[in-house]
């Protein structure tokens, strides 16, 4: 039976960067040696599948709650058998895109009496999880990046999108670790505190807003750690596609782990600062990744095998490119955070900086060398 060490809720009012912490959580975590489950959002499965309260044809709301919760109640039971079937050795983290007690943002005088029909209590489905995370709309504090464009089962204006936010934090209320992320910080920040609530309750350490890399020489490493049970290895292979826009840099990445096979498409907008926005950063099927390499004009691909690790208190990623290349990765919570380098890897320099040693040149100066030969 495998190790549920996890069962993480998240949740949010319309446009509130659900989808990205999804993503970004299913990264991360898998790259850390966990088996990342993520159970899809009821109301919009069923709404994109023609089951929905409003247009012609539409359900009534009360009936269309019911459907919902037998629908996403049937759903989590499926995922926890699923995990006892893994071997004992496997650590597996379910998180839901939404919970049950978000059908209680849209019916809340009516929400008892439903959940009573289903022999179901709020205090057991509150406690059915271990966390919540709370994701602020975007239309709280953010009007401007307030979009429906990615969810076609949202209709929310503004101030429409404000009210069901302010609902659904009300509706978990009373839960023991409710944890409401706002839009005071950047988006990067607002998944960082994303990521270190959910490696706090799994007790793993992680930063995430300073990254610092460094250039190892791997002939004079010792690397044979590399080999020890807490490493986790990922196969990665980033395509970079040509954009029309000069700040913008579109990215294909797929991702080989513990015999899984993930695709993921990423968009970021560079500004004047050096820094950049994720614009988008979403995993696709292996379809659309297909389709989107061979519809685009790809400027530079680069492959290279992921080590990540944890090493006195701080993850690290050592990544060992196809040509050889060695560079470790380190995400620190703070700027001044001493960074811990295992005593067997031989440091070249630090090129946190240095914009030669960035995926995208890598990319660029392999895709070079093919079109020279």
């Amino acid at each position: 039976m495998g190790q549920l060490v996890g069962k993480i809720v998240l949740t949010g009012g319309p446009c509130a960067g659900k989808t990205t912490a999804l993503t970004r959580i299913e990264q991360e975590l898998s790259e850390r040696g966990y088996r990342v489950f993520v159970v899809g959002e009821s109301a919009t499965e069923l709404i994109k599948g023609g089951i929905k309260p409003f247009g012609n044809n539409a359900f009534n709301l009360l009936n269309f709650q019911r459907l919902i919760l037998e629908y996403q109640t049937g759903k989590e039971k499926i995922y926890e058998t699923a995990i006892a079937m893994l071997p004992e050795d496997e650590k597996a983290i379910i998180v839901y895109d939404r919970g049950l007690m978000d059908n209680k943002a849209y019916i809340p005088l009516d929400f008892r009496d439903i959940i009573t029909e289903k022999d179901l209590n709020e205090l057991e489905m509150l406690d059915n999880y271990d966390m919540v995370l709370h994701l602020v709309t975007a239309a709280d504090g953010c009007p401007e990046f307030y979009t429906l464009e990615n969810n076609q089962a949202r209709s929310e204006s503004v101030e429409e999108a404000i009210a069901l936010d302010k609902r659904t934090q009300n509706a978990w209320v009373g839960h023991n670790r409710l944890v409401i992320i706002d839009n005071s910080t950047s988006f990067e920040d607002k998944l960082g505190k994303v990521l270190e609530n959910i490696y706090q309750l799994v007790n793993s350490p992680y930063g995430i807003q300073f990254q610092r890399k460094y250039l190892v020489d791997l002939k004079s490493s010792n690397l044979d750690f590399l080999n020890d049970e807490g490493v986790t290895t990922t196969i990665i292979e980033q395509s970079y596609l040509e954009d029309e826009h000069e700040n913008y840099e579109r990215r294909l990445r797929k991702r080989e782990h513990s015999g899984g096979t993930g695709h993921y498409l990423t968009v970021q907008k560079k500004a004047p600062d050096a820094l950049t926005k994720i614009v988008t950063d979403k995993k696709v099927t292996e379809k659309e990744y297909l389709r989107l390499l061979e519809m685009s004009t790809v400027i530079g691909t680069v492959k290279k095998t992921r080590y990540t690790f944890v090493y006195k208190k701080q993850y690290l990623r050592l990544d060992i490119f196809e040509d050889g290349l060695g560079i470790l990765e380190c995400n620190p919570m703070s700027a001044s955070t001493k960074i811990n380098i295992p005593t067997s890897l031989k440091i070249e320099k630090e090129v946190t900086d240095d914009h030669d040693f960035d995926n995208l040149t890598f990319a660029k100066k392999r895709n070079n060398k093919k079109v020279k030969k």
